[in-house]
């Protein structure tokens, strides 16, 4: 498993009908492991584009992963066609038809089971079988017969492209078949690291690097709440090393290990410190709202928010004072340190978000250009107001503001004031 390729099988993926979550989830997992694919593609359900895929792959890796095309409807026809493509016939495979069965009648009780789904019960000759916990249709590990003298040897595995059944088979299944098959050991981790681009990241993770150059990789992700940044190693030392070297160079920065996000850090350091949290919102539209109520049990913290979008809003729940607006605007600091002075009556609550800007594409002015948000952020007594410029769309620079106003919050909490 030193080369692994993946191939997503849908017309859907590629009509834009869905979002390949697949692929997502198939190079999460892999990377837990260390594993970094050659490369992954999008292909419809098609004999002559999954033949040629496979070929590509084969050449590419020596081993394939795919996702889709497992299913009873007439366009799942993944099985059927790389195995036509190496010359292995399908039989009926006990255990499958069991399975296939008892799903059946799990979801259809008193009802016949239609012959079309006997067709999931069919693999390719010699395949190891990987029952499908929430799901009819198995994945399958294939290894390539003798017959191909190119391609001999080599590992296809096939796994079904819904979501409900291709991540419970990943964490299951298919982890205990990659613990057995990896021949080499490779240690990994993730940060997430706040406030940073990913640029900076990368620039000052260059002398981690250095210090164990080739024993070392690292990888970077942006994204609206954090960087992530991937390392490994196949030396252990060197990963408690590295590990160590990261949490000191980036210090409050970097989330708790076992938060996997900003909302959920913010969470959990208002609950273990008994406050709670109420948020004005205006141009983020209830997005700090959402990420926080996202969370099972964030009534503990989160007592509500006020959508201010207007400014007649911003006067009559807020207490905003109509000079303020009038003198400084609705994007302002002083509007935002106001809204938050008028959250603390509507809402009391021990920490609080005032949000105001512009997320474009409209609404800019001279001197106000797109992405300028003010964000005002109270823990207990102590109160700042934050100038941030941000860039690109509108949904970006919206998630950027709830981002920023949540990290401020998140440091205010770990170091009080006096």
């Amino acid at each position: 498993m030193e080369k692994l390729a993946v191939i997503c099988i849908g017309d859907e993926l590629l009509k834009g009908a869905v979002v390949n979550t697949g692929l997502a989830a198939i190079g999460h997992f892999l990377l837990e492991y260390g594993i970094i694919p050659e490369f992954a593609c999008e292909i419809p359900d098609t004999r002559e584009a999954i033949e040629e895929a496979l070929e590509f792959a084969l050449k590419k890796a020596d081993t394939v992963i795919t996702s889709g095309g497992l299913g009873s409807t007439a366009d799942d026809v993944t099985k059927e066609f790389i195995a036509a493509s190496l010359g292995i016939r399908l039989e009926e495979n006990g255990e499958a038809m069991r399975n296939v069965q008892a799903f059946w009648r799990m979801k259809h009780p008193g009802e016949e089971v239609p012959h079309r789904v006997f067709n999931q019960a069919l693999v390719p000759v010699g395949a190891k079988v990987l029952q499908n916990d929430c799901g009819s249709a198995p994945g399958l590990i294939l290894t390539v017969p003798e017959s191909s003298e190119e391609f001999a040897g080599k590992t296809i595995v096939m796994l079904p492209g819904s979501p409900s059944e291709l991540e419970p088979m990943l964490a299951g299944k298919l982890a205990a078949w990659v613990r057995r098959e990896l021949k080499t050991q490779v240690f990994t981790r993730e940060f997430r690291i706040c406030g940073r681009r990913e640029g900076d990241v990368e620039e000052r993770m260059l002398p981690v690097l250095s210090r164990h150059h080739g024993s070392l990789d690292a990888a970077y992700c942006a994204t609206a709440q954090f960087v992530r940044l991937f390392i490994r190693s196949r030396n252990p030392e060197v990963m408690d090393a590295s590990i160590s070297e990261i949490r000191a160079e980036f210090g409050d920065d970097l989330l708790r290990d076992e938060h996997v996000s900003l909302p959920e850090e913010v969470f959990e350091l208002l609950r273990d410190n008994g406050g709670t949290l109420a948020v004005a919102e205006s141009c983020t539209g209830g997005l700090v709202s959402k990420w926080m109520t996202d969370m099972p049990g964030s009534s503990e913290v989160f007592c509500g928010s006020v959508v201010s979008y207007s400014n007649e809003v911003k006067s009559s729940l807020l207490q905003v004072p109509g000079e303020i607006l009038k003198k400084y605007g609705a994007v302002s600091r002083e509007t935002a340190r106001a809204m938050l002075d008028g959250l603390r009556t509507a809402i009391p609550s021990d920490a609080a978000i005032a949000l105001t800007g512009i997320a474009g594409p409209g609404g800019a002015s001279v001197g106000k250009p797109v992405g300028l948000v003010y964000a005002a952020v109270r823990y207990r007594d102590t109160v700042d107001v934050c100038e941030l410029r941000l860039r690109r769309s509108r949904e970006q620079i919206r998630a950027g503001a709830a981002a920023e106003a949540l990290d401020h919050l998140r440091r205010m909490i770990l170091h009080p004031a006096e």
